[in-house]
């Protein structure tokens, strides 16, 4: 992997902690009516979001990407999926852009690393020659 690469990686898991974090930090001050399901889902899935990019940056594992898209659609559908109540606008929003982050850091990475793959196996295929040159 290129310097350049690494860095984009390094950047996509950023953004990722920095949307759980900001989940996180932000659901105690929104309005969620008093509503302890919404204000609990929240924070669990910031936390996991959160979670996830700390595991995606400290390994070497390409399958964190798999795991942002999940979470990330996870927590996009959540306002509908949990069925918060009416009048938690702020929330909603709130989770919906988290989610597009957080599932848009999972597609990319995930083309990225297809990319990558599609390259090293050209550059191999290309330095041995092809299979059917016998």
């Amino acid at each position: 992997m290129s310097k350049s690469a690494a860095m984009l990686e390094i950047g996509r898991d950023a953004v990722v902690l920095a949307g759980g974090i900001a989940l996180v930090l932000v659901t105690p001050w929104l309005n969620t009516s008093g509503d302890r399901e919404v204000t609990g889902s929240l924070l669990v899935l910031g936390l996991l979001l959160a979670g996830t990019a700390l595991w995606a940056m400290g390994s070497t594992s390409r399958t964190s990407h798999w795991v942002h898209l999940i979470v990330g659609i996870l927590v996009l559908i959540s306002p509908w999926m949990l069925q918060f109540p009416a009048g938690v606008d702020t929330a909603d929003l709130v989770a919906v852009v988290v989610g597009i982050t957080a599932t848009a850091a999972g597609v990319l990475g995930i083309i990225a690393a297809r990319r990558a793959h599609a390259r090293a196996t050209a550059e191999t295929t290309r330095r041995n020659g092809s299979y059917l040159a016998w």
